[in-house]
Parts: structure tokens; C-alpha cells; sequence
């Protein structure tokens, strides 16, 4: 019993998506989530996304590559001042006070200071990914978990009208035994399909106040849901492939996985440059015998290169292979997943028609059944019975309206034509 009210939260939520969709389709028209999805209007939405702790952390990553591309640009190298002082001593003559000074810099070469420079613009280049997906993420969960307390709304409100019928029944009941026209068992039938129509109507009630305090708590900029006009979902305008390309060709976990390899192929390029070492130049200046000898001169040190830098190339150069290999297992990943959604919103709305007209018909038979009873042409445990099934057939009708409406706005939102970060 407990899935039923869920299904019919769903449903609700799925409903208001419906309306949403055809307009997203529209090419030539901008979407808005809170008029053809039933979702939170855009400007709260980027309010509550923009205080969640993991978007204010894809923030600090952009600032943090920023810095690393500042490094990046500057090198590893800084200058370095050397400076002493000495005494000469000569048999049988005066001391004398020697000075040296010096100054020295690693010199980048061989155009590393361009792979550099590189490197920090890819990085600033990745962290702009990292920041999309988790943006991409949180909107998945957020419309998750904004259907979710739709769902359950809409079930207590299903809920409720079904828990007022049955007090009606009851009512007729209690009616036909006074006048003797029943027995006295139907009251009691009756008695009992309330108090299971009470708990359900509790178990309800949790269901949206649980729902409520997650979105509350999660999303404090939000609104609260309202499972009011929720619309019909419609049959997508574009053919599979075209919405399959919309998806592929702007998608933040394809765009991270390449600008990953990218960087990587960057750094593999950078450690296997410095196979050859950068010179230390050095700039020397001497006083000897208090002054009588004066020197200047210029030095150049370059270290001998051994195993140590062949190795860092050539794991440099794995690393680059990884990521290469992990961008096409996530490009197929993704291809996979744009089909699934697809072809998940063309079914999921041949079944919800179906279902409509199942919901349709057991709610005619359901009201042909109960003024048998109140005619006296019926019982009232098939009245019941009959209630009871097409509250199960307008449940599943609902919840089937849900999934598909949910389908659509998950096609328009994977396809950034919904909440995009840009």
C-alpha cells in the first residue's frame, strides 16, 4: 500500500512536466522549467544551486587553476643572490678583505615556457568542466528530488478524495441498515475500508513532510511545490537521432573527460621536454686584496640528465594513454545514456496513454458501481472493490504521467536547453 500513494506523488510531478515539454521542443521558443514542467521558477533554481556547498567549491576551483596558471606562467625558477667575504693572508705581508657577489636564474628553454603557459590555460580550461558537471549534477538531483515532493503531494491529495468517497459509502451504508434495506455487515465493511483509507491518508501525510523538509532543507531558496494544472505530457517533436545529437554534442561529462586527456597529453609533452635540462646562468662580480683586483663574469650550469627524467617522461606519457582511454569508454558512456533517455521518453509516454484509458474506464465502472449500491442493485463490498481498483488504475495512470513528463525534462536538461549553467 505504501507504493501507491508514491506512484501518485509521481504522477502529479510528472503531470506538470508534460505541459513543460512540448515548449521545450519548441526550438524557436526559450523553456521555462516553471511553466512547462511544473519546476521551480529558473532564477530560484540558480539561487539555490549557486548556495549549495558543492557548486561554491566548483567556484574555488576555478580560482585555484587561475592561481596555478599564475605559477605556471611565472616558472619554477626565481632569482637567487649570493653574496660573501673572505680574508687573504700572505707570508710576510698584510691581510687583505676579499668580497664576492652573484647573482643566478634557471632559464627556461626549448619553448618550455610556451608548454607552460599551456598547461595553466587547460587547467583553467578543466576546472570550467568540473564546475559544468557538478552544476549538471546538482540540477539532476534537484529536479529528483522537486518531483519527488510533487509525487508525494499528489498521492495525499489522491489520497484524500479517495478517504472522502468511502466516507460517503459509509454514510449510505449507515443509511440503508437503519431503513433495513442492508444487512449490518455492510457498515462494518464499510468502518473497515475507512480506517485503511485513514492510514493510508497518514502514511501520506509523512511521505510529504519528509519530502518537504529534504527540499527545504537542501534548497533553501526554493519555493515549496505546488501539485496544481499539472500538464499532459506530449510526444516528442524531434526524431531520435537529432535529440541524441543534442545531447552528445554539448555534454559536460564528455567535455571533462576530454579536457582531462588534453591536459594530461600537455603534461606528457612537458615532462618529456625536460629530458633535455634548463641552463643556470650566473652572473659573478669579485673584490680581491681590498680592491686592487676587480673581476666580473658569467657562468652557465646545466645539469646532466640521467634515468630519473626518463622515467617521469614515460609515466607522463602512460598517464596521457589513461586519460585518453577513460575520455572514450566516458564518450560511449555517454552515447549509451543519451539513447536510454530517448527512448525512455517515447515509451514512458506510450504507457501513460495506455494506462489513461485503463484509469478512465475503471473510474466509470467505479461510479456505475456505487449508484448500483446506493440503488440497492449491488453490494457494498463490490462497490468497494470497485472503488479500490480504480483508485489502483488512476495510481498507476498517474504515476505513468510522472515518468513520462519526467523523461521529457530530463532529455531537455541533459540536452542544456533547460537550467544551463551558461
Amino acid at each position: 500500500m505504501k507504493r501507491a500513494p508514491v506512484s501518485l506523488a509521481l504522477a502529479a510531478v510528472l503531470s506538470v512536466l508534460g505541459a513543460l515539454a512540448p515548449a521545450a521542443r519548441a526550438a524557436t521558443l526559450p523553456l521555462a522549467g516553471d511553466s512547462l514542467y511544473a519546476l521551480p521558477p529558473e532564477a530560484a533554481v540558480r539561487r539555490a544551486l549557486q548556495a549549495m556547498p558543492q557548486l561554491r567549491l566548483g567556484a574555488m576551483n576555478e580560482e585555484l587553476a587561475a592561481t596555478e596558471q599564475a605559477r605556471l606562467n611565472a616558472g619554477p625558477y626565481e632569482w637567487i643572490a649570493r653574496a660573501g667575504t673572505s680574508q687573504r693572508r700572505v707570508a710576510g705581508v698584510e691581510r687583505f678583505r676579499e668580497h664576492e657577489w652573484g647573482l643566478e636564474r634557471g632559464v627556461r628553454w626549448f619553448g618550455k615556457a610556451d608548454q607552460d603557459r599551456a598547461i595553466g590555460e587547460q587547467g583553467m580550461t578543466l576546472a570550467a568542466a568540473q564546475r559544468a558537471d557538478v552544476w549538471h549534477e546538482a540540477c539532476r538531483t534537484l529536479m529528483q528530488d522537486w518531483y519527488s515532493a510533487l509525487r508525494a503531494q499528489a498521492v495525499l491529495q489522491r489520497l484524500g478524495e479517495q478517504h472522502a468517497l468511502v466516507q460517503q459509502l459509509k454514510a449510505v451504508a449507515e443509511r440503508r441498515v437503519k431503513a433495513g434495506d442492508s444487512p449490518a455487515l455492510e457498515v462494518l465493511q464499510a468502518d473497515t475500508e475507512l480506517r485503511r483509507s485513514e492510514a493510508l491518508v497518514e502514511q501520506a501525510r509523512q511521505d510529504v513532510a519528509q519530502a518537504l523538509a529534504l527540499l527545504s532543507a537542501t534548497y533553501q531558496q526554493l519555493p515549496a511545490p505546488a501539485p496544481t494544472g499539472l500538464p499532459e505530457p506530449r510526444t516528442a517533436s524531434e526524431t531520435m537521432p537529432a535529440q541524441v545529437s543534442r545531447i552528445t554534442q554539448d555534454n559536460h561529462e564528455l567535455d571533462l573527460a576530454q579536457a582531462e586527456a588534453q591536459l594530461y597529453q600537455l603534461k606528457a609533452r612537458r615532462a618529456a621536454s625536460e629530458r633535455t635540462p634548463d641552463p643556470t646562468i650566473a652572473l659573478r662580480a669579485t673584490r680581491e686584496r681590498d680592491g686592487q683586483e676587480r673581476t666580473v663574469g658569467l657562468s652557465v650550469s646545466i645539469p646532466l640528465p640521467g634515468q630519473v627524467r626518463a622515467s617521469e617522461a614515460s609515466a607522463a606519457t602512460v598517464r596521457a594513454r589513461m586519460a585518453e582511454e577513460r575520455a572514450r569508454q566516458v564518450e560511449a558512456k555517454v552515447q549509451l545514456d543519451a539513447q536510454r533517455v530517448v527512448a525512455e521518453e517515447r515509451h514512458s509516454h506510450q504507457v501513460w496513454a495506455s494506462l489513461r484509458a485503463v484509469a478512465e474506464q475503471s473510474a466509470r465502472q467505479a461510479q456505475l458501481m456505487e449508484r448500483a449500491y446506493q440503488s440497492g442493485e449491488s453490494s457494498l463490498s463490490d462497490a468497494l472493490l470497485s472503488r479500490r481498483q480504480a483508485l489502483e488504475a488512476a495510481l498507476a495512470a498517474q504515476t505513468a504521467q510522472i515518468n513520462a513528463l519526467a523523461a521529457s525534462a530530463r532529455v531537455q536538461l541533459d540536452a542544456h536547453a533547460l537550467w544551463s549553467i551558461d
